[in-house]
């Protein structure tokens, strides 16, 4: 059987872009069209999309969730909590161009390997790099260059992946696929905890075991997902090109000016959550930090069972109905509910109510999340950009969060979790507004 025929995905290499027209005349298809008779992915697609997606949260989660706050604290225990904001704001400030800019040029990569590829690769190479730059780091500058490094590595790696939804998937699969992929963002949060407190003692291992899960993800994305130079119409660009390709006028496109914020104020809402749970649990709950990793990921695990839950349920819903918006106002108060749940938790019993309230709600807006972003791309022909636009709320949030989180901590004296949580929460609420008003999907 052919490789591509084994996928079932589109006979041809080209992408829906190359085989729609732009520029509108009167023998000239509309794309909208031409997207509606993509072919329907089958299971060699959909199970290599699962693995690379594990693999690229994983790549993600592990630092963000426990390998890098508990790097922070072996290097400065004192400072620990304003050292993990300034180290992540200030590595998604700098490089917060760089998912944009690497999406403008991937969709005009003219490498006869194809566009999406050489990125991935460069991607799992910069994943390496970073991940023994910080495992030897002794001080916190070098740690900070390190995470610098990861954020360009997630910005590649994001450039090629992303845009497959749109290129390669039907819209009456992308709420089935969308949801896979919240799936594997669960699976890997929980294992980053998990596997993490039990390679507290090999910190090398510790930071590249999730590269060469990737890598396995990537090697199998390769040989399953066929890829080809950008088609002639896309023309080279500069850098600074690229950056000025990057405006667009909300007012032209507001659909997908809302979505793009709804998408940010979950996004810091839950990063308040998810960056500061290991610290929460070692000064309010009183663990040690291999016993923190297990105790999170003991509450992932059940977390898990209620995100999967919601993101399967909601993505075959979602499809179904033909409606995404109703996913949002549930996800945006469930998270909401979490966050203020696990603020004001005094045991590690209540702590789980919150943390599963939450993951309820990630599930439910994992479930549309990306689909609900490819039903309002402004030019599907461009999806390499648009989704990386997209993909910047999340850079965003992850810098907005951090940076003000030591603010909101140092209230009252310092440590005050239950301010930050309960402020997560009502920001989160925000993305129930933005969805109500999208006007162009239900």
């Amino acid at each position: 059987m052919r490789r591509k025929d084994a996928a079932n995905i589109p006979l041809t290499n080209a992408p829906i872009e190359e085989v729609s027209r732009l520029t509108r005349g009167v023998d000239e298809e509309d794309p909208t069209t031409t997207e509606l008779r993509l072919p329907k992915v089958g299971g060699g697609f959909i199970f290599t999309y699962g693995l690379v997606y594990f693999g690229y949260f994983l790549a993600l989660f592990m630092p963000a969730l426990f390998s890098l706050p508990y790097k922070i604290q072996l290097v400065d225990p004192a400072s620990k909590e304003t050292v993990l904001g300034i180290v992540v704001g200030v590595s998604a400030i700098v490089l917060l161009p760089a998912g944009p800019i690497v999406g403008v040029l991937s969709d005009r990569s003219k490498i006869r390997w194809g566009r999406r590829r050489p990125f991935l690769l460069l991607g799992l190479g910069a994943y390496a790099l970073s991940a023994v730059t910080i495992a030897l780091a002794p001080n916190v500058p070098l740690v900070l260059v390190g995470y610098l490094i990861a954020q360009v590595a997630g910005a590649l790696v994001g450039a090629a992946l992303n845009p497959a939804l749109a290129e390669r998937v039907p819209p009456y699969q992308r709420g089935k696929l969308g949801a896979l992929s919240g799936v594997m963002a669960s699976v890997a949060g929980v294992s980053a905890s998990l596997v993490g407190s039990f390679l507290t003692g090999n910190l090398l291992l510790l930071f590249l075991l999730p590269v060469a899960v990737l890598a396995v993800g990537v090697a199998l994305w390769i040989f399953v997902v066929p890829d080809a130079p950008a088609p002639e119409r896309f023309q080279n660009l500069s850098i600074g090109s690229s950056l000025r390709s990057l405006l667009f006028d909300p007012r032209k496109h507001p659909d997908f000016a809302w979505v793009w914020v709804g998408k940010l104020a979950i996004g810091i809402g839950t990063a308040f959550f998810t960056t500061y749970q290991l610290y929460f649990v070692l000064d309010r709950l009183g663990f040690t930090a291999e016993e923190a990793g297990r105790q999170l990921a003991a509450v992932g695990g059940l977390s898990l069972l209620a995100t999967v839950g919601f993101t399967v349920l909601g993505g075959f819903l979602s499809d179904k109905l033909r409606r995404r918006k109703p996913f949002i106002y549930v996800a945006s108060g469930m998270i909401a509910a979490g966050m203020v749940v696990g603020a004001f938790a005094p045991s590690l019993a209540v702590y789980i109510v919150g943390g599963v309230l939450l993951a309820a709600g990630s599930g439910a807006f994992n479930s549309v999340d990306l689909a609900l972003a490819s039903d309002v791309l402004p030019d599907k022909a461009a999806a390499g950009k648009w989704m990386s636009i997209y993909q910047v709320s999340g850079t965003l949030a992850t810098a907005i969060g951090p940076v003000i989180a030591p603010v909101l901590l140092a209230i009252g004296g310092g440590a005050n979790y239950t301010v930050l949580f309960v402020v997560g929460g009502i920001i989160a609420l925000g993305a129930a507004v933005t969805a109500s008003r999208v006007r162009g999907v239900r």
